[in-house]
Formats: C-alpha cells, sequence, structure tokens
C-alpha cells in the first residue's frame, strides 16, 4: 500500500507523483507533536492494502506554540485552500485541551466550520479523543465531563451485543469523557464501545456518517510510556498508564495495533459503501 502525503496544495505536488490513491484523506492534525502524529497515521495507512492520500490541516486561527509556524503553514493545508476540494474521509485528531470548554479553545470557531464544511465535501468524517469530544459535543449537545485522575492506558471494549469484538482495544490519555447516559438520550448515536472506567469511547451516527473514538488508535507502542516519563520528569501528577508494562508495552501493543487497523480498514470499507451507493442514486436519477 502507499501513502502519499501531500500539503493539499496543488503546486506543491512532487513532480513524479503518479500515484493514483483510491482513497483521499484529510486529516485536521490538532496534536501539539505533528510530525510524531503524522508518521503515526500514514503508518497505520500504510499497513492496509488501498492506495491513500493524505493532506494535513490545520486551524489557521492558532497560534502552534510547539513549533516553527511558518514552517507548518508551508505544509500544511488550510480550509481556505481546500475549500472547493472534495475528499473521501476527514480524520479529527485529539489536542491538549480537554480540560478548557469548548468555547474557550481559541480555534473552536474554525473546528465548528471546519466540521460543517466536512458534512457537504467528504464522505465520513473519524473524530478521535479530544476531536470525538468535540464533535458529539457539535452535533449532539453531550457535554464532555472532566475527571479528577486522568484516563490513561490501554482499554478493552465492555459491551457485547455491537458489532466490534469484546477485545477491541484502545489506548486513552485524556482528562475528560462522557457520560454513557447522555449518550443514550440520543438515538442517532449508536455506543459501539464502552468501559465502566473510561465511559463510552467507540460511538457511531449512520445520520452523519461519523465515527467518535475516545483514544488514539494512531498511538505507537512507546508512546504511552514516553508520556508517562515526560509527565513524571515534569513533576506533574500522573500514574502509570493501566493495562500496558513499562519496560514492555510491546504485546500490548500488538493487540490494540490490530484494533486500530481493524477500525481503519472497517472506516475505508463503509466510505466505499457510501460511494457506491450514491452512484447507484445517481444512476436512478
Amino acid at each position: 500500500m502507499t501513502v502519499l502525503k501531500l500539503n493539499g496544495l496543488t503546486q506543491n505536488k512532487p513532480e513524479n507523483y503518479q500515484i493514483d490513491p483510491k482513497y483521499s484523506i484529510l486529516v485536521l492534525n490538532l496534536m501539539p507533536t505533528k510530525a510524531d502524529t503524522e508518521e503515526q497515521i500514514s503508518k497505520l495507512f500504510a499497513e492496509l492494502d488501498t492506495p491513500v492520500a493524505l493532506t494535513f490541516l490545520y486551524p489557521k486561527s492558532h497560534i502552534w506554540k510547539h513549533g516553527n509556524q511558518a514552517e507548518l503553514a508551508y505544509r500544511y493545508a488550510t480550509l481556505d485552500s481546500i475549500r472547493q476540494q472534495y475528499f473521501d474521509g476527514l480524520i479529527v485528531t485529539g489536542a491538549p485541551v480537554e480540560k478548557l470548554d469548548f468555547e474557550d479553545v481559541d480555534y473552536w470557531d474554525e473546528f465548528l466550520e471546519i466540521q460543517d464544511w466536512s458534512r457537504s465535501h467528504t464522505v465520513s468524517q473519524l473524530f478521535t479523543c479530544w476531536g470525538a469530544q468535540a464533535a458529539l459535543y457539535a452535533d449532539f449537545q453531550i457535554p464532555k465531563v472532566n475527571v479528577t485522575r486522568k484516563i490513561f492506558g490501554v482499554y478493552d471494549n465492555q459491551v457485547s451485543n455491537t458489532s466490534l469484538p469484546r477485545n477491541f482495544l484502545m489506548p486513552q490519555s485524556r482528562y475528560s469523557k462522557v457520560e454513557t447516559k447522555a449518550v443514550k438520550d440520543v438515538p442517532e448515536l449508536q455506543i459501539l464501545a464502552d468501559n465502566d472506567q473510561t465511559g463510552p469511547f467507540f460511538l457511531e451516527a449512520r445520520k452523519y456518517h461519523s465515527i467518535y473514538v475516545m483514544g488514539h488508535p494512531e498511538y505507537k507502542a512507546n508512546t504511552l510510556v514516553d508520556e508517562y516519563y515526560r509527565d513524571l520528569n515534569k513533576h506533574q501528577a500522573i500514574n502509570k498508564p493501566t493495562n500496558i508494562s513499562l519496560t514492555d508495552p510491546i504485546p500490548t501493543y500488538t493487540r490494540w495495533h490490530h484494533s486500530s487497523l481493524n477500525l481503519y480498514h472497517n472506516w475505508l470499507n463503509q466510505i466505499q459503501e457510501e460511494k457506491n451507493n450514491y452512484e447507484q442514486r445517481q444512476l436512478q436519477i
């Protein structure tokens, strides 16, 4: 499988651009370590068997404090630069702002604009971690609930009557969650994975062709371990990540990585199904 990373600007495509990707995926990357997230998402898609072109997007209303803003503006697209384009899918990453009220996030208005634009310019949307909580709030007014003890580690699905297996795993790193009752009050939403310690962490809204994942399917084997030692070195209050070894995370990573590949694979299949349905409807007109 080939993954071609583009910045969304036609003039910056490489001269040897010969790939004919089956899917075009737009990634709104809100993580502070943007290069790491790019690599993680790219590698996940690279393990699948379908050509994918990735375009990375950033909110221009936010000043990036963890790197070179000018370089980011060169490598990444903005909504203005791709407003007339269409993509098969949109991925929205997490962001380290879960303790803030949504309206206090400096790029909140732009997030809403991008999400609204995506309804008519992408086939399906995959929201992760804070991005999932933000989208659930925007779509269904489901509030996030801040927690005193960080949800940190690897957690499995405890729901047995959904399309996901009980051994579906997801790495988590967040200070907020959504309540099961609040989700169940919304008939358009289906909980596909839940856990007593994390709250619902995989939801789907067929109405919007959207998937909401409270976690980081893109994380590599050492990401949680690195985050733990990062916070420890900053003398921040942090518990060891749950259900993963600090000295040998590979066995657990192998299991959640399988779940992450399953997530991406099924999402691309859903996109293809929606595209086929659209083509069938056009033939009937």
